[in-house]
């Protein structure tokens, strides 16, 4: 296996640690690991390539996990040398830096189990495919699809930015001049400082009108504000509110659960019962993204969920969130996510900066949204 950094050695870590413990341990909705809480693991399965298909079946009476590639048996292996690789993977990736091979010995055993992909084929968001046991009901559910995500390196991201993301501001009391002075401020990295634009936006006395999302041209209309329109026609102006309230308010708070409970206070739509609708609809948004929405296409309404998440966590812990479970899952999304505003080069978000269409101004904030 070729050089990766310590959130793609993430992917191999689970496999060797799931087939070592024959276990996927179960989170509570703050994602801490509920010990009482399990599934017995039957079958991992890799799909490596369009042409090479792994399945580990473990089996619980021997402790062997026996291995075959595109139908044909290949080796058994103890589960305990997998929770030994694992072990040594585990310590290995919390010492490296950067992108970095693992030790010989590991590469070994990976090809001896038969793991020659780093990262296997993903599909439907689906990192692993797992058949599960339920020890309580023997009930077993078979090829159950997890997206890995793992606190080994950077956390990974639910919802991404895109131009078509952004909320979009029409600006009145705007000059040329002015428009040059707030584009000219960027911070000590080179990067535009949207907060003190936004600043001196405000201290010159301009005002920023909401006007929607930008159009996105693959989809051939203002693809977010219609997506998010299909989840709720208010929802499109809680996101801005919530973007008013870091850019232009100077919110610091970015955890989820905190930045919608100011929401609530303000009650932005001026609806009944905020302290319950806001908190849903912001959970119906997590659950859609995680599900396929993006900000560039029209996304149908449909919930294409199969398994959930299977997290490590910095100690090396494994645990997995069911998003068969939705209302479990949603609230665990909502604890654990967090706003990011990210690169406002044009080719990423493309916001923080005062531009002209014909006589008007307009300007524009952007996020994207990561797991904790």
């Amino acid at each position: 296996m070729q050089k990766a950094n310590k959130g793609e050695w993430g992917e191999p870590y689970v496999v060797l640690r799931l087939l070592g413990d024959g276990k996927l341990y179960l989170s509570d909705e703050e994602g801490k690991i509920n010990p009482n809480e399990w599934m017995n693991v039957l079958k991992v399965i890799r799909e490596e390539t369009e042409k090479r298909l792994v399945i580990y079946h473990y089996d619980p009476q021997t402790t062997m996990v026996n291995i075959e590639v595109n139908g044909q048996k290949t080796v058994s292996i103890l589960a305990g040398e997998f929770l030994k690789m694992a072990d040594i993977l585990q310590k290995e990736v919390m010492q490296g830096k950067g992108t970095f091979a693992v030790s010989d010995d590991v590469r070994r055993f990976f090809s001896y189990a038969e793991m020659y992909h780093l990262k296997a084929k993903s599909r439907d968001k689906s990192d692993i495919f797992l058949t599960l046991m339920d020890p309580r009901s023997s009930v077993t559910r078979e090829n159950i699809g997890f997206s890995i995500k793992t606190k080994f390196g950077h956390d990974p991201t639910l919802f991404n930015t895109a131009k078509a993301s952004a909320m979009k501001y029409r600006v009145s009391g705007m000059t040329e001049e002015l428009a040059e002075a707030v584009n000219g401020i960027f911070d000590e990295k080179g990067n535009a400082s949207v907060m003190e634009r936004c600043a001196l936006l405000k201290e010159s006395g301009c005002l920023l009108e909401f006007v929607g999302t930008p159009y996105a041209k693959k989809a051939g209309c203002n693809a977010f504000e219609e997506s998010l329109d299909l989840i709720d026609p208010r929802l499109v102006y809680v996101i801005e509110r919530i973007l008013w309230n870091h850019f232009w308010e100077g919110e610091k708070n970015r955890d989820l659960e905190p930045v919608t409970e100011r929401i609530i206070k303000e009650n932005p739509c001026n609806i009944t019962r905020p302290d319950h609708k806001y908190p849903y609809m912001i959970k119906q948004f997590l659950y859609a993204a995680y599900s396929g929405l993006t900000a560039s296409t029209v996304w149908d309404g449909k919930i294409n969920v199969n398994g959930g998440f299977i997290s490590v966590g910095k100690d090396g812990t494994v645990t997995a969130n069911y998003a068969l479970e939705s209302e479990a899952f949603m609230s665990y999304l909502f604890h654990n996510c967090y706003l990011e505003y990210p690169s406002t080069s044009e080719g990423h978000g493309d916001y923080g900066k005062v531009y002209r269409e014909g006589e008007e101004y307009f300007f524009h904030l952007n996020f994207q949204i990561r797991y904790r």
